[in-house]
């Protein structure tokens, strides 16, 4: 269907007072920034978490930097006049420093036929940064079949396509190959660095069933496990991020006199106002998906329920600030802040977006013209073996118009 694009503009127009900042979540703003310094100013760590002791997700829980700075900002306390002097920065930062990523894509249930087939893979890269200008690169590919891709329908009584199917898969094919990764680099000099774009955390699981939800948990819970046992950081990022983890601690110590929630980033951008600035580094409790990260890894039980760490951070070109997310074993080993620089210098080379998840992104994506390309292959791989694909009638319909 076409774009209307006068109507739409007429829309836009229209709603356009709808888009402004209402008055009212101005005041929240400000309270919840008063309420943040208050805080700050008249407690320590052991108080907050003695306060919070009642809940069991708080939101967020301070880690030792609350009682380490005086301020809510960590100071990056570097400027630059050119984007070559940043690039010189970045150089020196990442020299010789492995820093690994994947991304994946997939192509959802085909329904042309009567056999459902789908695809996932997930694309790697390791750029070591040396003056060789090493760069590696490869992908996972895995073929979803009916056998994965048929359920049956309990209200229906039919066998149904599961549409749920190939996200999961993607993300446990995204995590096996960090995971296999990190095993391969652990003893690389200096520590390689792995980055995943997104959070490390999983609310984004409660929606689904219990297996679901085991399956998601037990594929992050094998690389944050990876992470710790080959002592190679591992950290998730999340452009403009819009949780409200820090605000939902506040609002549980009782700090909190609107009823309007504040998302993190807007309370913090007045502290974290410089490129390279960052919040201090807090505990996520933010709900019960942080309670199912736990697993075994090479005989020992690894449990993260309470160990993803994050803060804010100003490195990117757009209003809201970046998260970034790591196991807290980083914290502990005083590592924390050379994980940061690296994921800066990443974000300056790449212009506010960390240049490896943004190779990683752009070599990962399955344009339209693959999709076809895949349906194709799946017609002749069935012809070749005497497998008999019937067309659904809808698609064939579709297919008959736009030729």
């Amino acid at each position: 269907m076409p774009l209307y694009r006068d109507k739409v503009a007429r829309e836009l127009e229209r709603s356009k007072a709808e888009f402004s900042d209402p008055e009212d979540r101005k005041r929240a703003v400000e309270a919840y920034r008063t309420a943040s310094e208050d805080i700050h100013e008249r407690s320590t760590k052991g108080e907050i978490e003695v306060r919070l002791g009642e809940y069991e997700q708080p939101g967020a829980l301070p880690t030792g930097e609350f009682d380490e700075f005086d301020d809510l900002c960590v100071p990056f306390g570097q400027t630059w006049e050119s984007h070559e002097a940043v690039n010189e920065w970045a150089r020196e930062c990442l020299e010789d420093r492995a820093v690994i990523a994947a991304d994946g894509s997939q192509i959802d249930p085909v329904r042309e036929f009567d056999r459902p087939v789908g695809l996932v893979q997930a694309l790697w890269l390791v750029n070591h940064h040396s003056n060789k200008r090493e760069f590696e690169r490869d992908v996972e590919v895995e073929v979803l079949t009916p056998e994965d891709l048929l359920m049956d329908d309990s209200d229906s009584g039919y066998m149904r396509v599961d549409t749920e199917e190939v996200a999961v898969a993607r993300f446990e094919l995204e995590m096996q190959v960090l995971g296999e990764l990190i095993e391969e680099y652990s003893d690389v000099e200096p520590t390689p660095v792995a980055m995943y774009d997104g959070p490390l955390t999983l609310s984004f699981a409660q929606m689904f069933d219990q297996e679901r939800r085991d399956r998601y948990a037990e594929a992050l819970s094998k690389v944050l496990a990876a992470s710790e046992c080959h002592e190679v950081p591992f950290v998730g990022f999340t452009s403009g991020s819009k949780a409200g983890d820090i605000g939902t601690m506040l609002d549980r110590l009782g700090e909190i006199s609107v009823s309007q929630k504040v998302q993190d980033f807007r309370m913090l951008l007045p502290y974290v106002e410089n490129w390279g600035d960052r919040s201090q580094l807090y505990v996520c409790r933010r709900d019960s998906s942080l309670d199912w990260l736990s697993t075994s890894y090479r005989g020992e039980t690894y449990d993260f329920s309470e160990d993803i760490a994050f803060c804010y951070m100003n490195t990117g070109s757009g209003f809201a600030l970046d998260r970034v997310d790591m196991p807290r074993w980083i914290i502990d080993s005083g590592f924390s802040e050379e994980v940061l620089r690296v994921v800066r210098a990443e974000a300056a080379v790449g212009r506010g977006y960390p240049e490896i998840l943004s190779a990683a992104d752009t070599d990962a994506v399955i344009s339209r013209e693959d999709r076809e390309y895949f349906l194709d292959m799946y017609q002749d791989f069935a012809e070749e073996n005497d497998i008999q694909l019937r067309w659904m009638d809808k698609a064939l319909s579709k297919k008959r118009r736009r030729r």
